[in-house]
């Protein structure tokens, strides 16, 4: 398609291309500039192997001896099932559910990235501050929930898995892409507006064309009507309005070469007397006029 024969194209048609134009690129400075914007945080967790003492050190501290150590979590073989239980339980309903009920934004992931003992936590929110409340609120979460299914069977604390804070949630940031996927949004529904602005003007055009069309062979129909019928009911009149022109022609005609009409030339031929008198009066005497 040529850009020239496009651009020729709008601009012809601009009365309804421009308006749609310049609403488009109102909608999209709006959209850039006060849409609702979207914020997310995010932190991230690791997961600490607890600290279980040595024989030498329970000989040392008997008491160290009679602590419960029925971790289930320090019998699995895989020594990321935890952070998989945990990653799991934070994304059950439940957890939608009680944010919901404190306010706070349920657009959240938790993911276990490649390493075994990392979890990250992202939560995204039109505000700021509420996407840094739901990221704490979900690393809260985490802590409890990953003390409740080490402690199903009463396993001391000296033997349960801990979580350290590796990322700070302490600032939200503001994902452009939600604002560049509404600007994209509005922009392909401006161009579909001005395809059907065109295929609209074409249409208008197309219809006013064929509206003079019909009126300028309309009125040739009926001129051609009215002179047949004139024709066929009026010959003689016709032939007395030519023979009318052809009599006025002859006496312009006449009039332009200075020429006697045939009643002067009757009458001169009708008086040849008179013009001799005239012709000898005028010849000895042009100051006096004789009369017969």
């Amino acid at each position: 398609m040529d850009p020239i024969a496009v651009l020729k194209t709008l601009w012809h048609h601009k009365v309804f291309v421009l308006p749609v134009l310049f609403l488009t690129a109102f909608a999209a400075v709006y959209m850039y500039s006060y849409a609702p914007r979207s914020y997310e945080a995010l932190t991230t967790y690791a997961i600490v192997n607890p600290k279980i003492p040595s024989s030498q050190e329970i000989e040392k501290d008997p008491a160290l001896g009679a602590l419960n150590t029925d971790n289930p979590y320090l019998r699995s073989a895989d020594s990321s099932l935890i952070t998989q239980v945990i990653t799991t339980r934070l994304n059950d309903a439940s957890t939608s559910e009680a944010l919901d009920k404190a306010g706070l934004a349920t657009d959240y992931k938790v993911e276990r990235p490649s390493a075994a003992f990392l979890v990250e936590i992202s939560a995204v929110s039109d505000s700021e501050d509420i996407a840094l409340d739901t990221v704490r609120a979900l690393g809260t979460r985490l802590e409890q929930e990953l003390h409740t299914i080490q402690t199903v069977n009463g396993a001391s604390d000296r033997y349960l898995f801990t979580s350290l804070v590796v990322a700070v949630p302490d600032k939200a940031t503001e994902q452009f892409s939600s604002r560049l996927r509404s600007l994209i949004v509005v922009v392909v529904a401006g161009l579909v507006l001005t395809l059907g602005a065109v295929s609209l003007a074409r249409s208008v055009e197309s219809a006013r064309e064929r509206a003079r069309t019909e009126r300028t062979t309309s009125a040739l129909t009926r001129k051609g009507r009215k002179r047949r019928t004139g024709e066929a009911q009026n010959p003689e009149d016709k032939r007395a309005a030519s023979s009318r022109a052809d009599t006025l022609s002859e006496l312009e005609t006449l009039v332009e070469l200075d020429a006697p009409s045939p009643k002067q030339e009757l009458l001169r031929q009708r008086n040849p007397l008179q013009d001799i008198l005239n012709a000898d009066v005028d010849h000895n005497a042009p100051n006096k006029r004789t009369t017969v």
